[in-house]
């Protein structure tokens, strides 16, 4: 795979508190969860499996 490198030109990029970034991280994270699902490389029960994971993790940290 070619690697590529990019750069942010545009605003400036808005701090996010730990909060949001959790958030973000979570929703990521499911989106891929998903995009697999979808791909049928997941099946159903385990990307709830993985989201239930997840969703511990965060409630520990």
């Amino acid at each position: 795979m070619k690697h590529r490198e990019f750069r942010y030109v545009g605003e400036p990029v808005p701090e996010l508190d730990e909060q949001e970034h959790a958030a973000f991280l979570m929703n990521f994270q499911r989106s891929i969860l998903l995009s697999l699902e979808k791909r049928n490389l997941l099946t159903t029960s385990q990307r709830e499996r993985c989201l239930l994971e997840l969703e511990k993790q965060y409630r520990l940290n």
